[in-house]
């Protein structure tokens, strides 16, 4: 199925998102700095490697993650929840998206250079898209992972 043009601007747009992960009933939500790479249909993120959610995701891949404008412009506000499954990319497979995503936000490499930082591809599955009249628009890209809610 084809992404909804709200989803991609979104996608294109933004720069932060919220991650949530879990693992044995303990949920955790982190702000993260995301690139998005329309010709994989891959959401990159990165984080130091010793923390716990990349230890989450190493666990439990399955994540969900929050992407939201606030409108302007003459755009209405939006907000997105996207659900996937998360790979922390071991190190002799990171460069590419680690050069992706440190050539989208340059001023943020203290988050994504150095070898401590693990760098984490999302497979998104599937999507709710919600406007300010609480109309709600559901997107899936055809793929299931096993434990995506």
């Amino acid at each position: 199925m084809k992404m909804p043009p709200e989803l991609f601007k979104l996608l294109t747009k933004e720069r932060f998102c919220s991650l949530a992960t879990s693992h044995r009933d303990h949920p955790h939500v982190f702000l993260m700095v995301f690139t998005f790479l329309e010709e994989e249909g891959l959401i990159i993120l990165s984080s130091r490697a010793d923390t716990s959610k990349v230890r989450h995701m190493q666990n439990n891949p399955a994540v969900s993650i929050l992407l939201y404008t606030l409108g302007g412009d003459g755009e209405p506000p939006l907000s997105c929840t996207l659900y996937g499954t998360a790979e922390v990319l071991h190190p002799d497979r990171d460069r590419y998206y680690r050069e992706r995503h440190y050539r989208n936000h340059q001023e943020m490499g203290q988050f994504i250079l150095g070898e401590q930082i693990a760098v984490i591809a999302v497979r998104i599955h599937r999507a709710a898209l919600s406007d300010v009249e609480d109309s709600v628009q559901t997107w899936s890209s055809g793929e299931s992972a096993t434990g995506d809610t």
